[in-house]
């Protein structure tokens, strides 16, 4: 074999090894990077699982807790009315209690209508969103001593948001109020709704302040916080922001944003 014959040998077989070895590096490259990826949605995987157990352990919570509320308000007034009625009923001198029997079942009728008002859904298609939180500020007004006060300023415009959205942030804002009347022991709740000031992102905005004892909002994940991840849950749910500051002794002030965008 001439010279020019081996180094033509030795030039094949060097291109043969550089494709081979470029051709390698490319499928290793490729497998790292769908290793990562896989990597990387195993770990959102994992994370979704874990937030979606979270949030079935609070619904199953809230669902418990809303369970034994309601069974102890029929049995503390419902059932006593409508027992005492019985008892009017079958006395011999039934006639003259009829007053008293139907004012008892006016009474019972009264309150099992609030309590079938608090558990459905309100009615969003005929109400704006504004209208339906000053309803629910009375409501929560009326059943304790906190003075409930709202502020929506003029021309605030919440018309973009869909159904299922301002059924959240009223669930949100009626779960806020709630975990006033619980804990909070504040005398006084402050609501505005308001859209975008100045440079801010288009949208509603909500902000919910009390008077209250407050807490140490940077313990809030290391206990059972059931309500205020709930409300977290509630916002990520439709896109919203939702943040929460509180010092004990200085109150509790809830902000919640949801984009017109």
């Amino acid at each position: 074999m001439t010279p020019a014959q081996q180094i033509s040998e030795l030039e094949s077989i060097l291109h043969e090894y550089t494709t081979y070895f470029l051709v390698f590096d490319i499928v290793f490259f490729v497998l790292i990077v769908l290793g990562v990826i896989l990597s990387i949605r195993f770990l959102l995987s994992r994370k979704n699982l874990h937030a979606s157990n979270e949030y079935l352990l609070y619904t199953i919570h809230g669902q418990e807790e809303e369970r034994a509320r309601i069974a102890r308000e029929l049995h503390d007034t419902v059932a006593q009315d409508l027992r005492y009625c019985k008892n009017l009923s079958e006395k011999n001198d039934a006639a003259q209690n009829l007053p008293k029997i139907t004012e008892l079942l006016e009474k019972s009728l009264l309150e099992v209508r609030n309590m079938s008002y608090n558990l459905a859904p309100p009615d969003i298609t005929k109400n704006t969103f504004a209208s339906l939180i000053a309803n629910l500020c009375t409501e929560f007004k009326e059943k304790s001593r906190i003075d409930f006060r709202i502020s929506v300023l003029e021309g605030t415009d919440s018309s973009f948001l869909s159904e299922d959205e301002a059924l959240n942030l009223y669930r949100i804002v009626q779960e806020s109020f709630t975990n006033v009347l619980k804990h909070a022991e504040a005398s006084e709740v402050v609501t505005l709704i308001r859209n975008e000031n100045g440079s801010e992102e288009k949208g509603l905005y909500i902000f919910i302040s009390d008077d209250g004892k407050g807490f140490d909002a940077e313990k809030i994940d290391s206990k059972n916080h059931f309500g205020i991840k709930g409300m977290k849950k509630r916002a990520d749910l439709i896109g919203a922001k939702f943040t929460v500051n509180s010092i004990c002794g200085d109150g509790t002030q809830i902000s919640i944003f949801k984009s017109a965008i």
